[in-house]
């Protein structure tokens, strides 16, 4: 069986050898008749130097100054503004989408609500305080949800009341 296989392969490797003349005609031709036609680079632009003085700018590794970051509100205007001298709650820096209510606490008549933020950390809130990023203020609290009334800017200096309720969830 040995000797019959090999055999079958010492003939199969005759078929390989041959005259391959046709074949080196044929390239011999190809490479003469079509000769690549690569176009020229294109001219390099010209460099322009620009003097950096980073001495005018804020160094992008320090914070922004407050007045910078600060809202600009017209308290001109004879309408409804939010309070600008009121200190900033810890929850009014996550938007509406970022937090959930938990829960509930009681005690006698008054309710809280257990608000969760995105990072894990839960919060107890009662009516009054503030939350969102429009200066939401809590106006009800019930063991199902969380009234809040936003003051969303108008665009002509005013500002309007949004309520916004945020529901029980028990993912």
């Amino acid at each position: 069986m040995k000797q019959l296989l090999l055999i079958i392969f010492v003939f199969s490797l005759v078929g390989c050898v041959g005259d391959r003349s046709d074949l080196e005609l044929f390239v011999t031709t190809t490479k003469a008749q079509h000769v690549a036609h690569i176009p020229p680079l294109k001219e390099a632009p010209k460099f322009e130097h620009f003097a950096y003085q980073a001495d005018l700018m804020r160094s992008p590794f320090v914070p922004p100054s407050r007045e910078l970051t600060e809202e600009v509100i017209d308290t001109t205007k004879d309408c409804l503004q939010p309070d600008l001298k009121r200190r900033k709650g810890r929850l009014e820096t996550y938007a509406l989408d970022n937090l959930k209510m938990r829960g509930t606490l009681s005690e006698v008549e008054k309710i809280w609500a257990l608000v969760e933020s995105n990072d894990g950390s839960v919060y107890r809130l009662g009516l009054g305080e503030y939350l969102g990023l429009y200066n939401g203020r809590i106006a009800k609290v019930t063991p199902q949800k969380v009234e809040i009334i936003e003051l969303i800017p108008d665009g002509s200096g005013c500002w309007t009341e949004r309520v916004s309720n945020m529901e029980l969830t028990g993912e």
